[in-house]
């Protein structure tokens, strides 16, 4: 037998009921208009030489490459760009000696992201990036190391995958105690 949910009759509990549905959709709105602005900002690259394709949608960088987008960075010795539609979302592939990755806060609260491996792909439609190789990401005073590390910009979940001969096929994390000194 259905029963209808019990209306909140008091005027307390629809004022408590509907501050939060109007916290929930300001969240969104702000979730929103953060992500579309992400989504429009350019992708600023430095390097010694370039080699553009337009007819294949590949574009190869040589010696001392910056790839800037926001408030990430990219450091590396080469970096293989490719095309993955008409609406500018590429795939950026870094290899270095190690390549770098280093991701300041979007928003309050934030940590720094900083992170090592000999590769490193960002795929900018997806906020992604995946390091491979001895990658190593750090945040605030925590540490993942693994042979593979995915890590998305926008909501901050890290995953590590071990596999590498030298630590015995693990993952390694490091936790810091907060500290509880606010300064």
């Amino acid at each position: 037998m259905y029963k209808s949910p019990t209306r909140l009759k008091s005027p307390a509990a629809r004022t408590r009921r509907l501050s939060a549905l109007g916290c929930g959709l300001a969240l969104l709105i702000a979730c929103t208009g953060a992500f579309a602005q992400q989504q429009a900002l350019p992708i600023r690259i430095e390097s010694n030489n370039a080699d553009l394709s337009q007819q294949s949608g590949t574009s190869t960088y040589t010696g001392n490459v910056v790839l800037k987008r926001g408030g990430l960075t990219l450091t590396g010795d080469r970096l293989v760009i490719t095309r993955i539609n008409d609406r500018g979302n590429v795939k950026a592939v870094l290899t270095g000696s190690p390549a770098h990755l280093d991701k300041q806060p979007d928003r309050d609260g934030n940590d720094v992201v900083t992170g090592h491996s000999n590769q490193i792909e960002y795929v900018n439609n997806q906020s992604t990036v995946v390091l491979r190789g001895d990658a190593v990401v750090k945040r605030g005073g925590d540490e993942v190391n693994g042979q593979v590390i995915r890590h998305n910009l926008d909501t901050e979940r890290t995953q590590a995958e071990g596999g590498g001969s030298g630590d015995g096929g693990r993952v390694r994390i490091t936790i810091q105690p907060k500290s509880d000194n606010p300064s």
